[in-house]
């Protein structure tokens, strides 16, 4: 499957500006300056690869943002690689800004705002749920940085990849397709992994089980639960999620996340309160979960309703949207 944004056909300049910014509106609040011109050969196509989705794009001068009201509307827990293969952007996350160059890879993590403002740019992207790379530790730690060097043997070849699926696309068969994504997980995760680890890296691996066993059991588990679980002592139980700022940050994110899907879900006359929220995430009450709401969303949660129904419309009407949700 293939969602194919073109302009080339869209005569009007000031049509074809306006038609970009809404083409781009279901991720991100674009802005162009009103003398630019958006050239027709500026494009961004999409291919659903079952568990990715792996994007190509041509951008002309343009500022781009996630805000945080439209990250506490998606809730998306899923990052994107991209590979910037022409041009110069500067990305700006949490007040710092670094500037990236081609054949440079940069991690956005979906799951926080950002600030992207280029001259003119070609990349690759793949967007991938964060579960499938679990093992190589905090991606949120890499939002908005260029990933290890382009000399790195592991990213030359996630690059050479890039460009080899790019154009393998649209004459693969589904047999072939089914060999491709695995790889390319795989090779994503390789990446993300040092020197010292493998595939079959114990702690590694228990990472994953430990992850996956707090999403399935979110309003009950807590680290004594985790500790007979896996027969682990609270210091390597705590080491595995030292990144993530402990097990218990883990938790409560994890928590949060799970709260945002609850609410924007059900139909509007039928949302829960904030009390039956707090306590089906697993909060031990309403004013402790709406803190960490507001301080993980930027928003309380009383408030997502005016805050987020803009990008809940779009949200709706957006067929790329849905293909990243539901990976």
């Amino acid at each position: 499957m293939i969602i194919d944004h073109r302009f080339d056909h869209i005569a009007d300049d000031e049509a074809r500006r306006r038609a970009w910014i809404d083409s781009l509106s279901s991720f991100f609040v674009t802005h162009i300056n009103p003398d630019a011109v958006v050239p027709a050969s500026a494009f961004h196509r999409y291919h659903h690869m079952n568990h990715l989705v792996f994007g190509e794009i041509e951008a002309s001068p343009q500022t781009i943002e996630r805000t945080p009201a439209l990250v506490a509307a998606q809730n998306i827990d899923h990052v994107v690689l991209r590979l910037y293969t022409s041009g110069r952007t500067n990305i700006s996350t949490g007040g710092d800004t670094s500037e990236i160059t081609q054949e440079s890879f940069v991690l956005f993590d979906l799951s926080q705002p950002i600030l992207s403002e280029t001259k003119g740019m070609t990349g690759l992207n793949l967007a991938v749920p964060r579960r499938l790379i679990e093992g190589g530790g905090d991606l949120s730690s890499w939002h908005g940085q260029i990933l290890p060097s382009a000399r790195s043997p592991i990213t030359k070849l996630l690059a050479d990849l890039f460009r080899n699926v790019s154009a393998s696309l649209r004459t693969a068969t589904t047999a072939q397709m089914n060999h491709i994504v695995p790889a390319t997980t795989a090779l994503c995760n390789a990446l993300f992994l040092s020197e010292t680890d493998s595939a079959y890296n114990r702690p590694a691996v228990t990472g994953i089980a430990i992850r996956q066993f707090i999403d399935e059991n979110l309003t009950k588990v807590d680290v004594g639960m985790l500790r007979v679980r896996f027969g682990m002592s609270r210091s390597p139980l705590y080491k595995l999620f030292e990144a993530e700022g402990g097990v218990y940050a883990y938790i409560r994110d994890r928590r949060l996340s799970h709260a945002m899907q609850m609410f924007l879900r059900a139909p509007g006359s039928r949302r829960p309160t904030i009390a039956q929220l707090a306590f089906s995430a697993g909060f031990e009450n309403e004013r402790v979960f709406s803190r960490a709401f507001k301080r993980k969303y930027g928003v309380n949660p009383k408030d997502i309703d005016g805050t987020a129904a803009a990008a809940l419309s779009q949200q709706q009407t957006s067929q790329l949207l849905s293909w990243v949700k539901n990976l």
